[in-house]
């Protein structure tokens, strides 16, 4: 059974939850105002595609939209959550925008999974039965 994707996955939203946990996080001085919305965008977008390919390894994927729409729905619920999570911790609060940038980082790398899935079909293992 190949689990690659699937522990690169939960690896991946240990380090997003424990990142998110950090208290009174700045960004390091010169960076732009807006540079964590470009953090956060890139973050959930990485996570997005470790999602699809786990789902696409483990023979998952029967309809896309169907696997679409559930990295949809669960990085959204991710996406809140850890926003009010961040609202518990010191320095840090809960922003609208960065849950925005989270959806756009998952519609972004949906849509580009979309655009090579054929391809990445014969490069990605599937689940031995």
């Amino acid at each position: 059974m190949k689990m690659g994707f699937r522990i690169a996955l939960v690896i991946w939203t240990i380090l997003m939850l424990t990142l998110s946990s950090m208290p009174d996080f700045q960004a390091p001085e010169g960076f732009p105002k807006y540079a964590d919305k470009i953090v956060h965008l890139f973050e959930y977008g990485i996570w997005a595609t470790l999602f699809l390919l786990m789902l696409k390894q483990e023979d998952r994927i029967n309809k896309l939209l169907g696997a679409f729409v559930a990295v949809l729905v669960f990085g959204g619920v991710m996406g809140v959550l850890d926003e009010i999570h961040q609202s518990f911790i010191s320095g840090r609060s809960m922003d609208k925008y960065d849950f925005l940038a989270d959806m756009i980082g998952i519609t972004v790398a949906i849509i580009i999974f979309r655009i090579f899935y054929k391809k990445a079909r014969y490069y990605i293992p599937e689940r031995k039965k």
